[in-house]
């Protein structure tokens, strides 16, 4: 059994307010990525290759809108073919909304 987060796994903290924040490189590569929301909103993310720019849901569906749930532990795969580079993410919350989204990446089971 292989272990999903080593005991002292990068954690890269993002500060979210109701503007997208800077699209920032994720921690480490791994097949799998942990978000956990502080709260004290929900927030929304994209991740993926190059630059990205979170989004808040709407009428059309994307994939830069993923929710984090404030107080949640969310733990999400990355498909193998995003595994050549390292991966980018950004996070917004809806207006009046603000939270600190903890990132880790691991290998999974």
């Amino acid at each position: 059994m292989i272990d999903i987060f080593p005991a002292r796994a990068l954690t890269l903290p993002v500060t979210v307010t109701a503007t997208a924040s800077t699209s920032a490189a994720l921690p480490a590569l791994g097949k799998i990525v942990r978000l956990v929301n502080e709260g004290p909103s929900n927030c929304f993310v994209a991740i993926g290759n190059g630059s990205q720019t979170a989004t808040l849901p709407n009428a059309t569906p994307t994939g830069t809108s993923t929710p984090v749930l404030a107080g949640s532990d969310l733990i999400l795969s990355i498909p193998d073919p995003l595994l050549t580079t390292p991966l980018s993410i950004s996070a917004i919350c809806r207006a009046g909304g603000t939270c600190t989204l903890d990132v880790q990446c691991g290998e999974g089971l």
